[in-house]
């Protein structure tokens, strides 16, 4: 992919090219414990409506979950 092939990345990181196409996204705030809910929730979004999940799914942390105590 020629814009992942720009990235130049740091250390610890790498790409991965994901085909496009449609995607399902979810906020959850609280501790990490219960982020389970949470995928359990989109999972069960994605089959109520028909759709079946591809290659990955992508988390976003503001934190370390693993360090941060749980709210």
């Amino acid at each position: 992919d020629a814009d992942a092939a720009k990235f130049t990345g740091t250390a610890g990181m790498s790409t991965y090219a994901v085909a496009p196409g449609n995607a399902y996204v979810i906020d959850y705030f609280g501790g990490y414990a219960g982020s389970g809910a949470a995928h359990m929730a989109m999972d069960k979004k994605i089959k109520r409506d028909g759709a079946s999940m591809r290659e990955v799914a992508i988390e976003e942390y503001i934190t370390d979950p693993g360090q941060e105590p749980d709210s």
